[in-house]
């Protein structure tokens, strides 16, 4: 059992549960076969005896599994400003990606600039993303032709923390990568990361080929997920929708190491669940959960870092039905051990809409979620059989110097939520949790402070700037 396996808590999956999932993927991929609607790759298939079929692709078992024994467990984004592991163990976590809408004051409106800049302060300011997707947030009114060079430079600008950089189309990944390349002064290594899709069912589009592979043709990390809906896009039943996913995941991950054997990749999976009688993806369900844990137990038995889950709710504002979402999805982020966690915090109907208190009330949820990680409660020390024999029967511990020393740092006490007597909160003026939420994304607003670049770099970010974000 690897490490990650034994943490799931929903699925208890078996070793042959996966063993009977990824030989149902190798059937998929030699018999039913996946398209990819890039002339370039098809053409490198065949050259390597692959059999294509107009744009259908066959993979046999041992090109899969060739390309398996390449795959690298784990990689290191490296910038000027430090070092992120992503897999084995490690983890990344990035906020918001594609919101096209904000939710301020109750009310609902396509987000601008000043909705992107505060976001990107929220992000830096934040204890627990320590990765900032480019992409990020719309922002209303900025032409098509420079969206992901003026996205990528604002948040290059506003924090310090590593990039994922865009991956939607070919000259926006070129155009992004170029940018933080130079940006940072370096001339190779890990120093941002892609994120891809497949279209399902078991489908590459042209944008999606050519993107990935801009990414693992310069030897960058890129991620490879799906996102299907069982009923709609993916079979109905959770079995059937693994298998596929699997699968269509798994002919990504070949294509990388075909075209540049080891190239670091990660694993991905973001598939919904659904609601049939209005034929719409619902963000989160109980099946989704089952989708995360089988995703994360696939990419474990390929020995590759994997991207599942965050916070999904589809709840349309900040409420019961977005804390409970909320809750439940990233519960089972972490009990899965995801490597890589989007849409971690700040988004409500089904990632559509942006929000910063919810932003600030996920950061709060997973720091207590993070408090009790890893931590070696047991020992000796930890114990102290000494301070129980000191109060005996009957007695309290509020004096003891052990209580005096760690009370606050021992046990984990949340701001934002309300955790003291109802007379108490009623004295103080009953402020609702989305109040305290507002006051606190105000505090950090007010608290933030850009980060200080070299002369050259604020040249870079100026040119690409002017008249933007002056």
């Amino acid at each position: 059992m690897t490490k990650g396996e034994n943490r799931m808590k929903i699925a208890k999956i078996k070793e042959e549960d996966i063993k009977l999932i990824h030989e149902k993927s190798l059937y998929i991929l030699e018999h039913v076969g996946v398209d990819f609607e890039e002339p370039e790759i098809l053409e490198l298939f065949r050259s390597k005896g692959i059999r294509v079929e107009g744009q259908r692709v066959y993979f046999t078992p041992d090109v899969v599994e060739k390309a398996i024994e390449t795959l690298q467990p784990s990689f290191e984004l490296k910038t000027p400003y430090g070092t992120l592991k992503i897999g084995e163990g490690s983890r990344a976590l990035s906020s918001a990606s594609g919101a096209r809408n904000i939710l301020k004051d109750g009310k609902v409106a396509p987000s601008k600039l000043e909705d992107f800049i505060a976001g990107r302060k929220l992000d830096d300011t934040s204890k627990v993303v320590n990765l900032l997707c480019a992409p990020f947030i719309q922002i209303e009114g900025l032409p098509e032709d420079k969206i992901a060079l003026v996205k990528t430079a604002l948040t290059l600008k506003y924090s310090k923390k590593p990039l994922i950089t865009f991956c939607d189309t070919k000259e926006h990944a070129e155009a992004t990568i170029d940018l933080v390349q130079k940006f940072y002064g370096v001339e190779d290594g890990y120093f941002c990361v892609g994120v891809g899709n497949v279209i399902s069912p078991l489908r590459y589009g042209k944008d999606d080929v050519e993107s990935i592979l801009t990414y693992t043709k310069r030897n960058l990390p890129v991620c490879v997920a799906c996102c299907s809906m069982p009923g709609m896009t993916s079979p109905i039943t959770v079995a059937g929708t693994i298998v596929q996913n699997n699968a269509e995941v798994l002919a990504g991950l070949v294509m990388t190491q075909i075209v540049n054997p080891g190239a670091p990749v990660i694993y991905g999976n973001v598939t919904f669940s659904s609601d049939m009688r209005r034929a719409i993806p619902v963000s989160w369900g109980p099946e989704v959960t089952v989708f995360m844990e089988y995703a994360k137990a696939m990419a474990n038995f390929y020995h590759v870092p994997c991207r599942v889950g965050g916070a999904y709710p589809s709840s349309k504002e900040v409420d019961w039905q977005d804390g409970a979402e909320t809750a439940l999805s990233l519960m089972s982020t972490f009990d899965c051990g995801s490597d890589f966690i989007l849409h971690c915090c700040s988004e409500l109907d089904c990632l559509n809409i942006f929000s910063m208190e919810k932003f600030v009330l996920d950061d709060e949820l997973m720091e207590a979620r993070m408090s009790v990680e890893n931590r070696d409660f047991i020992t000796e020390e930890n114990i102290n059989v000494e301070s129980i024999e000191n109060v005996g029967p009957g007695g309290n511990y509020i004096l003891e110097d052990d209580t005096l020393d760690l009370y606050q740092t021992e046990i984990f006490r949340p701001e934002l939520f309300n955790t003291e007597t109802y007379n108490s909160w009623e004295s103080s003026g009953k402020p609702s949790v989305l109040d305290k939420a507002k006051a606190r994304v105000q505090k950090r607003l007010e608290q933030y402070r850009q980060p200080e670049y070299e002369p050259w770099q604020q040249e870079i970010l100026q040119e690409i700037l002017a008249g933007i974000d002056d």
